[in-house]
């Protein structure tokens, strides 16, 4: 029949360390706790409602204004993001060419109709402001009605 083997303290400690770290690493990557490799963060996006118009803030780090695509379809608005880059190093004995694509959208679903033609956007240090002005519905009267 085997012994049991005591174990030290210091050794559950440095086992109860490792598995926590495997644990950690473990949601990280699939609980979306930090950035991956070749993903962009965002966008994060705030809507506000000013009356006669709608303001939405994107913040995109990293992003530029080719790199952004902006539209409204319905009662939609899609921001479609894709980043490309291509980098190369040549050495004495080596060539490097490093290739990434980073994509991200965002759909926000527009509380009120929105008089699309005149929707305006800025971009500045990586944050988009688009403005959406509300359609002006023309307010029902009562129309009173004489009876001859």
């Amino acid at each position: 029949m085997s012994e049991l083997i005591l174990w030290t303290s210091r050794e559950m400690n440095r086992l109860r360390r490792d598995v926590d770290r495997l644990l950690e690493r473990l949601w990280v990557c699939f609980a979306g706790g930090a950035e991956l490799p070749g993903e962009m963060k965002g966008p994060y996006l705030e809507v506000i409602d000013q009356g006669e118009r709608l303001v939405v803030i994107a913040e995109m780090p990293g992003a530029c204004a080719e790199d952004v695509q902006i539209f409204i379809k319905g009662d939609m608005l899609y921001i479609d993001c894709e980043k490309r880059s291509v980098t190369e190093e040549a050495g004495p004995f080596h060539n490097r060419v490093k290739r990434s694509f980073r994509a991200v959208s965002k759909r926000v679903r527009l509380p009120s109709k929105i008089d699309a033609e005149n929707v305006t956007a800025d971009y500045a240090d990586g944050v988009f402001r688009i403005v959406l002005p509300k359609l002006r519905v023309a307010k029902k009267k009562a129309v009173r009605i004489e009876v001859k």
